[in-house]
């Protein structure tokens, strides 16, 4: 959320942010408002300070009637004062963030810019060669790279299920579509990539979270997934029966990490608070019909590990980095060619985004590049909704920065393993890194 002062100051500034991230919020709407909201309180104010100084006299028949006048007044002043209340926070919502001057401008994924790249065999991709415009698809292997031999690669759907490590047929007997079970080999791959991170996280002095999977909406609004995703989030029609409270089904492990610090001030000296969470994640997946729809890739319930960070102003772009740093490093450790995308204004994700940074793994079997990872600088914006606070040293009171990082989308990391690594003979190699966990070189279909 914004501060009402920095939106009154800088409306045009706002208008243009909102503009550029593609988002319908009412600015001049929300100044109108605002001004009505604080002549309301002004007034009301006046009536309730003239009744306490009227009501500390000796009454009289005409200070009775001006209380009694007043007291309609004041009920009749708040009654309206709830419904414009109503209206501001709807409109407040409806505002997201600035997005960040490093932020380029641009209507879609193909305004991204892609600003580093790597493959296991060369390295780091010689900038000069980065340039925009760039198709970086060029410069990405024409093959899977541990492939022996010549062959056409398959679609990793058709390799999990002669491997027998994934099915996606018994689930949508057992769910619907979008969904799938992990076997075998694949749950080793996954729980191999699981350990491997948490033991970098617990290096990096990360604090491990178990977080609720379930949570209220003003953990969402909080984080500022409602309301603009609220159609992608799975709601609990049953009540909470102690709270006769409805409950969400988090999509990311993020509304919980944030929102454990909700309403806390702390001090700048234990700042940063670094945490991390793996977590099943839950989306309804609204307006990607027709997209993806074979295999693992886009799925109703996946697992994730999720990295956050609540920070100071002075740290969040130093986090930024260091997060985008232990993105990199997995996949240099698994060996899976990327690059790293910054994205435009108009494909920066949520309403809190200042700016942002996907490494999508190039996927050589399919010919295509595939978003695993997601590093975003929300600035003070979700802070502000949820009420995070710290104090400087020097004794002021400002709102904390938070920075959340996708470490690993597993079903995604597991296709990038299988399409990279798959063999002539419908086997599939595994990376150096985790054959001692998955407890073989490679995964071959068992007779």
């Amino acid at each position: 959320m914004l501060d009402i002062k920095f939106i009154r100051d800088n409306a045009n500034k706002v208008k243009k942010g909102a503009k550029d991230k593609g988002i319908d919020a009412d600015i001049d709407r929300l100044l109108k408002v605002d001004k009505m909201r604080r002549d309301f309180i002004q007034e009301l104010e006046g009536l309730k300070s003239e009744q306490n100084k009227l009501s500390k006299v000796k009454p009289n028949s005409e200070t009775i009637k001006k209380l009694k006048e007043d007291k309609i007044k004041i009920k009749g002043l708040e009654e309206n004062l709830k419904d414009i209340d109503h209206e501001f926070s709807k409109l407040m919502l409806s505002v997201p963030n600035i997005p960040s001057h490093k932020m380029p401008n641009g209507k879609g994924e193909d305004d991204n810019i892609v600003f580093k790249a790597w493959r296991p065999d060369i390295g780091y991709i010689d900038p000069r060669k980065l340039k925009y415009p760039v198709d970086t698809k060029k410069l990405m292997p024409e093959k899977p790279i541990y492939a022996q031999g010549i062959f056409k690669p398959r679609h990793h759907i058709e390799i999990g299920k002669d491997l027998d490590i994934i099915d996606n047929e018994q689930s949508a007997k057992v769910c619907g579509s979008r969904f799938c079970y992990l076997k075998k080999d694949a749950v080793l791959l996954q729980y191999g990539i699981l350990d491997l991170m948490m033991k970098k996280l617990a290096r990096e002095e990360f604090t491990p979270m178990i977080v609720p999977l379930l949570v209220k909406d003003k953990a969402l609004f909080g984080t500022s997934h409602f309301p603009g995703d609220q159609d992608q989030i799975y709601k609990i029609e049953n009540k909470n029966v102690e709270e006769n409270q409805d409950l969400y089904l988090v999509g990311s492990s993020e509304p919980s990490l944030f929102a454990y610090y909700m309403d806390k001030i702390l001090q700048e000296e234990d700042l940063p608070q670094k945490m991390f969470a793996y977590s099943s994640c839950f989306r309804s997946e609204v307006g990607s019909w027709g997209r993806d729809v074979r295999g693992i890739k886009r799925v109703h319930q996946f697992d994730k590990l999720e990295m956050d960070v609540i920070c100071s102003e002075k740290q969040s772009d130093k986090i930024y980095d260091e997060l985008l740093i232990i993105n990199e490093w997995l996949l240099q450790e698994l060996k899976l060619p990327y690059h790293l995308v910054n994205k435009c204004t108009g494909d920066a994700g949520y309403y809190a985004t200042h700016y942002q940074c996907d490494p999508e793994v190039w996927l050589a079997g399919q010919q295509e590049f595939m978003e695993v990872m997601t590093d975003t600088n929300a600035s003070d914006f979700q802070a502000r909704r949820l009420n995070i606070k710290y104090i400087t040293r020097d004794g002021d009171k400002k709102y904390c920065h938070t920075v959340n990082d996708t470490g690993v989308a597993m079903g995604r990391m597991i296709i990038a393993i299988i399409d990279n690594y798959q063999q002539n003979d419908g086997s599939v190699k595994v990376p150096d890194i985790l054959q001692n966990y998955v407890g073989k070189e490679i995964i071959k279909k068992t007779i």
